[in-house]
This record gives structure tokens, sequence and C-alpha cells, in this order.
């Protein structure tokens, strides 16, 4: 399969309507203007639409460039999308084209409000469930097995700056990844919400271990939840204040847990890309997200009874009406459980 060709159209170059209709879109509403439709939509959910959206125009732009002076309901129809999904399939598997299309029709939903496009759902169901499925393989990498990679890291960081003498910023990048990794393993909180973690204000420590507080406007459900940190994770946090986040340049600067080399915190693709040079390296996949499967694998293994609960650690919601409080008390319980038992496995795996 080809390279992907950069089929985005930029934003400046959309026509000039559809870039009025986006902004409207995501308009932010007070006591005398309505909010845009996608201004309840999580910041990742609008990239994921717009960058859609900017591929069709792309298509339009280099195909059929005569829709352009349309307005955007009538560029689109069956025809244009079976010319269009013909062309993407050239350098791009259909499982991905159909996720792409259920973007675009978001993105369509959003600035021709009022037009049905039911019938491209169709298409775009229809697409997917041709697609052959390849057997996901997330449980053979549990929680337990990244939580371990973690702390190997940082015992390996430990140890080479003890012999070294010293702290070098080398050392301080591993510790950071390992404890980063660990974390996660524990606490598989989505990457907005991870990268946004300040010290102080969601990472909080009552005695000797910390808690993570994340507020309902940094979590993609808009639900506050609470999340205790184990001792062993609280104690290698320490370390890593102490000793190691100072040797990252300009940590003085901010509050950003994960310091990057910038002077800032970590974005979310740069934890995506430190992470996964890690897991790639011991497990061969690189993918952040694993993260999440991993928790619910060993959910479902290690406690099958109880594993409806994993919904809570991941902070996820299956019905509308649920109180604040009560998700906070839920996800505080479920991150407690996981601690426990990847305790008890890796005791019996010491005892060994």
């Amino acid at each position: 399969m080809s390279p992907t060709p950069k089929l985005q159209l930029a934003f400046e170059l959309w026509p000039v309507e559809d870039q009025a209709r986006w902004r409207a879109a995501f308009k932010v509403g007070d006591r005398f203007d309505e909010a845009g439709l996608g201004a309840h939509l999580a910041e990742s959910t609008r990239k994921a639409q717009r960058e859609s959206y900017a591929r069709f125009l792309g298509y339009i732009s280099k195909k059929r460039r005569d829709l352009l002076s349309l307005p955007p309901h009538a560029r689109i129809d069956r025809n244009i999308v079976a010319d269009y999904v013909a062309w993407r399939r050239s350098f791009r598997r259909d499982l991905r084209l159909a996720i792409d299309l259920r973007q675009l029709r978001g993105a369509l939903r959003l600035t021709c409000p009022g037009v049905d496009y039911s019938w491209l759902l169709t298409i775009t169901k229809r697409i997917a469930a041709a697609t052959p499925c390849n057997p996901r393989r997330y449980h053979l990498v549990t929680s337990e097995r990244l939580y371990a990679l973690g702390i190997e890291l940082m015992d390996k960081a430990i140890g080479a700056a003890e012999t070294a003498k010293q702290v070098s910023k080398t050392h301080a990048f591993q510790y950071r990844d390992g404890l980063i990794i660990a974390f996660l393993a524990l606490i598989p909180v989505r990457s907005r919400t991870f990268s946004a973690i300040r010290i102080g204000k969601h990472l909080v420590k009552a005695g000797d271990v910390w808690t993570l507080e994340i507020p309902a406007a940094d979590t993609k459900s808009h639900r506050a939840l609470d999340y205790p940190v184990a001792e062993e994770l609280s104690a290698r946090i320490d370390v890593y204040l102490q000793r190691f986040r100072s040797h990252i340049p300009g940590t003085e600067k901010h509050t950003g847990l994960w310091a990057s080399n910038l002077g800032r915190p970590m974005c979310e693709d740069a934890i995506y890309v430190a992470v996964c040079k890690r897991t790639t390296k011991a497990f061969g996949f690189g993918n952040l997200h694993r993260f999440r499967h991993a928790a619910a694998s060993f959910w479902s293994i290690h406690d099958p009874t109880n594993v409806r609960g994993a919904k809570d650690l991941l902070g996820q919601m299956t019905f509308a009406t649920t109180e604040t409080h009560y998700i906070m008390a839920q996800s505080r319980l479920a991150g407690r459980v996981l601690r426990q038992v990847i305790d008890m496995e890796r005791g019996r795996s010491s005892g060994s």
C-alpha cells in the first residue's frame, strides 16, 4: 500500500462559507446567543471531524474542483461519496476509511444542520461490515506487564544515575517514561486528561500517598474522577519530583507533571511518542490506547464476576443519569481494586 499523500485542504483554503459555518458550529453561547452545535464536543472529536472534512475538501479540490463553488450540502451525494471512497481506497484500508466517513458525517451535521445524512451512515456501516477483522491481541499484554516495564525502566534509571554519580537528562527521561507507563498501567486515563495533570492541582498529596483528582472539564465524559495512587507508585512519584524532574530543562517554569525537553509540559503527542518507543521495544506494539484495553483485559481475566467495574476505572458512562459524586466514588473503588490485584500478581511472581 502506497504512502498516504497529504490529503487535507488547509483551513485557510476552505471556501469562505465552509470556514464561517465551521466557526459558527463551535461558538460558545451566552445569555443572548445560543451555542454552536459542536460547542459541547471534546477537542479530540473536533480535531477528528475537522481532519475528515478537510480530507473530503482535499479530494474535491483535486478531483472535482467544479464543486467548490457550491454550498456545502450540494457538494456531496451518493455518487460523489462512491468516487471519494474509490479514490481513498488506493492508500487507505477500509476499516480506517469507515471510521473517517463516520467522522465526515459528524462534520457535515455541524456545517449543514437539518440535512439528512442517514444514507452516509448506511454506507459507512456497509464498508465496515465488509472489512475482514483481524483478531485483536490486547489481552496478550495486560496491566501487570506494563506496570512491571515501568518499574524496570525507573530502577534502571536510578542504577545508571548512581553508577555515574550524577543524574543526567537521559536518566531523567528514562525515569519519567517509566513512571508514565507504571502510572497508566494503574490509572489508564485518556491521553488528553493524562497530559493535563498539574502538580498540586490534579495530583495532590495527603500524607505519604498521592491522589489524582480529575475535574469534569478535563474528562471526555464531563464527569469528575478521583483515583488513589498506590503507595509504591506514590513513592516513585516522590523520587521523580525530588531527584529527576529538575534535570529536565524548564521545569521551574511550570507545574506539569510530565516535563518535556522544551521547557513546558509534554503534549499528548509527545507522551504518545515517548511511551510507544518504550512499549514497542519491550512488547512489539506502540499504541497508548492499549493501556485501557490492558486494564479491562486484566480485570476480565482475574475478576470476571466484577468486570463491569472496569467502566468506572476507565471513566466510561453506559447510562445517562449518574450523579457526579457516584462516579467519583466508583472510580476510586475501581482504581483500588485494580491496584490490589496487580500487587497480588507481583507478589506471586516474586515469590515463585
